[in-house]
């Protein structure tokens, strides 16, 4: 195995600064997924939503709050107030192995393969703050990114994760697809036939049968 930084960040990153973004401290939470990130996982893993995903009520106002705070998920709490999340076990995620995350890189979340990035306003930015340094990171309590601390431009942190603008800018737009098809996965949306009039026609059929039944 490489050693020192001749390994990557994502690699180095709880060995550095003590924890990874895998690995959720007090009060935080591991990232906010859509219908369409548990319909790959489940497609690649065969595991159960309830195994790998926690549901997380919340009141319309604190909906409205965290779409103002984060704009890539403006639309999110449309049709739910119950935000999705990965399910962390004895403090890191439940997919985080001795090697890094087990889930293949076609399976995993649309956030978790953008970050430390996420969308603004317009454009990106990053979804932590920046210490200065790996040793100033280490002492913070709060989220942090090796990447981020050792990163001296933005084209150097965006070749940190082999990424360019216009691959970064893929996956923002991606995240707005699953965001805007939430809580019903893209293939679902995409293939829902329409109903027709003999349909409905059909359905209003069968509705009088089953009020019939009630009285």
């Amino acid at each position: 195995m490489p050693a020192g930084k001749d390994r990557s960040p994502c690699a180095r990153c709880a060995e550095a600064l003590g924890r990874s973004c895998c690995e959720p401290g007090p009060g935080e939470r591991l990232a906010t997924v859509t219908a369409t990130d548990v319909e790959r996982i489940q497609a690649a893993t065969g595991l159960a939503r309830q195994r790998f995903v926690v549901h997380e009520p919340l009141s319309p106002e604190e909906s409205l709050a965290y779409e103002a705070r984060r704009p890539g998920y403006r639309g999110y709490f449309r049709r739910t107030v119950v935000r999705w999340g990965l399910r962390a076990e004895r403090g890191v995620c439940v997919f985080l192995g001795e090697g890094g995350c087990t889930l293949d890189p076609s399976a995993r979340p649309t956030p978790c393969l953008l970050y430390p990035f996420e969308p603004a306003e317009h454009g990106w930015t990053l979804a932590v703050e920046r210490s200065g340094s790996p040793e100033l990171a280490a002492t913070s309590a709060e989220p942090r990114c090796l990447a981020a601390e050792e990163a001296r431009s933005k084209g150097g942190l965006l070749r940190s994760f082999a990424l360019e603008v216009e691959g970064l800018t893929a996956l923002i737009d991606r995240l707005r697809a699953e965001v805007e098809a939430h809580p019903e996965p893209l293939d679902c949306v995409k293939q829902r036939p329409s109903r027709t009039v003999t349909g409905r026609a059909e359905g209003d059929r069968l509705a009088r049968l089953r009020r019939a039944r009630l009285r």
